[in-house]
């Protein structure tokens, strides 16, 4: 019992004496002294010159030093100056190793640390020499407890260390590559780190914050585990498991920094704004599971003139993937903006020449709001919902791409157009079950496509139409419409033509057959209610214009109007009440009433013609009206030619009216100087012109004609009266035989200049 009692007291007595030595220690041993020692045994392994203010033992804190102002040298070749400067260092180390004379570092703990980056105009990094740095065997080596193999750097040689802690750290990053001639510097501060298991045989525990640029506190975090390094390392081997996350980190300077993002993303392209990201990954280079979030919604994006999403507008994008060797599987991924929700799943195979082997669908999507997003749409303000889904299969060189577009209702409106210098309010329309359909290849930079599109039902500018149906294609810039038909206005219209996409201009061959003409007139033009009748007509056009006026709409064709009424003259009686006001004629003619004469109706069983447009102006090369009816004639007709000023809206028309047999007979018999603008067939013809507009068109009957015709129908019956009267004054020989008489009448001067007048 006594003897437990002293070696208790002895134990305590030792104790009591290593805590006072441990106390006074650092107080009576100066490791100042060993200063330069220290800097020789050091300097093989950095390859760089390297000081420090002062340094001192710890024992209470941990058995170790703690060191000031450590300071490493800047490579000569990039500038003067320090490249690390450590501020506060303490290093602990672990105490049995110590007793066995090896020394293995337990901690280090870096207090304001700061180093200087530099990439330099050719490339090169200032670091690359620690990197490469060879170690070399020093004449008194320190047993670390580890053995030091050739060709190791000081990089592993430094990895003795069980946990490093940095507080308050800063690096600057100074840029002279990027862009050539120019310097800019990145700084990144609030640097807080923390590795443990520091090893190349285990795997390392990290954890790092930050505050990138523009942050106002720490924005970046990446904590994980990476490793076990192993004695020489491979990347393509390497495990890790680690998470990234950043806030409010500035994303135009992201595309500063790599210019890569730029070569990828279209020409005017542009971001700014602060945006937030996770990624996750495990795995090694070979066989890596990443999952990615990024929150756009604090971002403004433009494209040139085409597309900006401003801030607030709701983008995220969330990548789900897995790379195995040089295959990269895209699990179902989502993009998401304003209204839309993308999820994209598929394979890339192969890094030089990918296959891709892409899905990408929609779930159904509004168009409310997108006008913000793409100003071109503005003024036809879409709404409604689609549905897309597109498939991408093949190589960047040679690669083909389904797309299927649905949409169970798609409304918009037309651009408003000018009436007569007058805005006119934008026309509505409206599909109702389309369905759009393209596959379309890429094959060296070469792209053609075909397509379909079917509209169950819908509405253009308030008239309602049904069953559209187009067939098309695409190849070297020229948009082929193959096929066209859709039911409309109690008809249908079909069409074929091309469009060149790079200069807008295209060429078209409309057909339409039997559309409500009163109909299409009132909801397409500025003339309501002015015309009736079934519609049917082949057309050509196209928008190339002239010399003189390029873009301008050039039309030729022919028509057919049945069935047909013009609701604001009536030609027939117009021209009758001319010709019933010639002196001469009128007392023979009565006025004729008529309820169409009333109306200023000019109804016709039928209307055909061929015509052609150009600048604004429609020549009417052959128009014919057949049957045309009033309450007094039936069969009559009519032709006119001439132009018409669309852009003016003036008529300066030419024609003739035919009346019917039966009616032309009826007016020569109540006046017998009519006789004299019959026709061979008895039919009775009124030239006229028409002036005004297509509002108010003007028939004027061309009344120097009848007069004329008509004075020389009374001259002849005055001749044949004064021949008449001659003739009977040669009858008077009454030896002569009744043979020789007839034969001198005949040839009788006075009869042949007669007949010269007559003419």
């Amino acid at each position: 019992m006594q003897s437990m009692k002293k070696i208790i007291i002895i134990v305590l007595s030792v104790i009591f004496i290593l805590f006072a030595g441990a106390a006074i220690a650092p107080f009576v041993i100066d490791l100042n002294k060993h200063k330069g020692k220290i800097i020789e045994l050091a300097r093989p392994y950095l390859a760089r010159d390297f000081d420090f203010a002062g340094i001192k033992l710890t024992i209470m804190k941990g058995l170790g030093a703690e060191i000031d102002e450590l300071r490493i040298a800047e490579n000569p070749e990039f500038g003067k100056g320090d490249f690390l400067n450590m501020g506060h260092l303490r290093i602990k180390v672990k105490l049995l190793p110590l007793l066995r004379k090896e020394i293995q570092i337990k901690e280090l703990i870096l207090d304001r640390p700061a180093i200087q980056l530099i990439k330099n105009a050719q490339g090169e990094f200032n670091f690359n020499d620690l990197m490469g740095a060879q170690t070399k065997k020093p004449e008194e080596p320190v047993n670390t407890g580890t053995t030091q193999r050739k060709g190791d750097g000081a990089l592993l040689a430094g990895l003795a260390v069980s946990t490093l802690t940095l507080h308050h750290g800063k690096i600057d990053f100074v840029d002279k590559f990027t862009q050539q001639g120019t310097s800019t510097t990145t700084t990144i501060d609030q640097l807080d780190m923390k590795l443990t298991d520091v090893s190349v045989d285990n795997p390392i525990h990290f954890y790092m914050a930050a505050r990138l640029p523009d942050g106002t506190e720490q924005n970046f975090m990446i904590r994980g585990t990476m490793g076990p390094l192993g004695k020489t390392i491979d990347t393509k081997r390497l495990f890790m498991d680690i998470t990234l996350r950043t806030k409010d980190l500035n994303a135009g300077r992201i595309v500063t920094l790599y210019p890569a993002i730029t070569e990828i993303l279209p020409k005017d392209t542009s971001f700014s704004g602060l945006l937030g990201m996770e990624i996750v990954s495990k795995g090694n280079i070979d066989d890596l599971d990443t999952r990615c979030s990024i929150d756009l919604k604090g971002i403004d994006i433009a494209y040139g003139e085409s597309f900006r999403k401003p801030r607030l507008v709701p983008c995220q994008i969330s990548i789900k993937a897995r790379k195995t060797g040089e295959n990269i599987q895209l699990d179902p991924s989502t993009i998401t903006l304003h209204t839309l929700s993308l999820t994209g799943s598929g394979e890339v195979r192969g890094f030089n020449n990918p296959q891709i082997d892409l899905l990408f669908e929609t779930e159904e999507t509004s168009l409310k709001g997108w006008e913000t997003l793409i100003p071109a749409i503005k003024e036809y303000e879409p709404d409604g919902n689609f549905i897309l889904r597109t498939s991408v299969k093949g190589t960047l060189a040679d690669i083909a791409a389904d797309l299927q577009l649905s949409s169970p209702s798609l409304a918009f409106k037309l651009s408003p157009s000018a009436d007569k210098g007058k805005e006119t309010s934008p026309e509505k329309g409206r599909f109702e079950y389309m369905d759009l359909k393209v596959q379309a290849v890429k094959k060296n930079d070469a792209v053609k496509g075909a397509g379909t599109l079917d509209v169950k039902k819908g509405e253009i500018q308030s008239a309602s139409f049904d069953k559209m149906q187009a067939q098309f294609d695409y190849q070297n810039d020229i948009l082929g419409i193959r096929e066209f038909h859709v039911h409309t206005l109690d008809g249908d219209i079909s069409m074929n033509g091309t469009v060149e996409t790079k200069k807008m201009q295209w060429s078209v061959k409309p057909v339409v057959k039997n559309i409500n003409l009163a109909e299409a007139v009132d909801k397409f033009t500025q003339y309501k209610n002015l015309f009736k009748g079934t519609f049917s007509g082949a057309f050509s056009a196209d928008n190339s214009g002239d010399n003189n006026q390029k873009g301008a709409l050039n039309v030729t064709g022919s028509f057919q109007i049945d069935q047909g009424e013009i609701m604001n003259v009536n030609l027939v009686d117009t021209i009758l009440e001319s010709l019933s006001g010639i002196k001469g004629i009128s007392t023979f003619l009565e006025t004729e009433d008529s309820e169409l004469a009333k109306q200023k109706i000019t109804r016709f069983d039928s209307m055909d013609g061929d015509f052609s447009m150009a600048n604004n102006k429609i020549n009417l090369k052959t128009v014919a009206l057949h049957n045309i009816h009033t309450v007094e004639i039936t069969s009559s007709d009519a032709f006119i030619n001439g132009l018409i000023n669309y852009a003016s809206d003036k008529l300066d028309l030419k024609g003739k009216l035919v009346l019917s047999q039966e009616y032309s007979a009826r007016l020569t018999k109540k006046a017998e100087p009519l006789n004299a603008i019959l026709n061979p067939e008895k039919r009775m013809i009124l030239p006229f012109t028409i002036i005004g507009s297509l509002s108010k068109p003007t028939p004027i009957l061309d009344i120097p004609y009848v007069t004329s015709a008509t004075a020389k129908y009374y001259g002849r019956k005055e001749l044949e009266k004064l021949g008449e009267k001659i003739g009977r004054s040669e009858k008077g020989g009454k030896d002569q035989p009744s043979g020789d008489k007839d034969q001198k009448r005949k040839e009788s001067p006075i009869g042949n200049i007669l007949k010269d007048i007559l003419k």
